[in-house]
């Protein structure tokens, strides 16, 4: 199957998504929007994934901002899987028709989310001030005392995360290197060093990949 990839920016990439393309044997195909690349032919999807980047969904622009929540909207209401993380997943929100806001507290590094259906905490990996919305007709997935709405599951085909359960050690390491200044010492944000010494969780990439096999059936 083919996995179509809307990246942002060059330091947040697909990470261990592309692990978990590469077990199931898809193709991966990496939009990168930035560069001037285009969007994707709506007729071409199978699966979207929109990755995350540090431009706001109520940016003006570039232009490609609005291009992309149009065919996040057409991809939602054809049935096609679509994947949102962070700037992804306030695309959804917003194509969804949901509000986009600059939360109190900007979050960076390893914080809890709560899963609200299995009453799980897990700790994850944040990169945000923006926060959206619950859309109508959304099922809130994950909640956390500084972003109430985490993540968000729409008609069984479409999943919006803020955070990154994709995360490995190189796209950490990333950026923090690219976006350094988003550190700026206030109360939900760490130290790069903190952010780099502490191990991943397991539970997240296994997570994640769940998210993913349950997403790829209704491709």
């Amino acid at each position: 199957m083919r996995i179509d990839i809307l990246q942002h920016v060059d330091f947040e990439g697909p990470a261990v998504i592309k692990d978990w393309v590469d077990q199931n044997h898809h193709h991966m195909v990496i939009h990168r929007l930035d560069q001037g690349v285009s969007l994707p032919h709506l007729s071409e999807l199978n699966f979207l994934i929109v990755l995350g980047g540090p431009m706001s969904a109520n940016d003006q622009g570039p232009a490609w901002l609005e291009h992309e929540r149009l065919l996040i909207k057409q991809v939602i209401e054809k049935g096609v899987p679509v994947l949102g993380i962070c700037l992804g997943a306030q695309q959804i929100a917003k194509a969804l028709g949901a509000t986009i806001f600059k939360g109190k507290d900007r979050e960076a590094g390893w914080f809890p989310v709560t899963s609200t259906d299995l009453r799980e905490e897990m700790i994850v990996f944040h990169w945000h001030q923006d926060q959206f919305e619950l859309p109508k007709g959304a099922e809130l997935l994950y909640s956390s005392a500084v972003c109430p709405n985490q993540g968000f599951r729409y008609h069984r085909h479409v999943l919006a995360l803020q955070f990154h359960f994709e995360s490995n050690a190189t796209s950490i390491k990333a950026l923090v290197d690219k976006d350094s200044a988003f550190l700026d010492g206030s109360p939900y944000t760490q130290s790069a060093e903190q952010i780099l010494q502490r191990p991943i969780p397991t539970t997240n990439k296994a997570r994640l990949f769940i998210w993913l096999d349950q997403l790829s059936k209704y491709a």
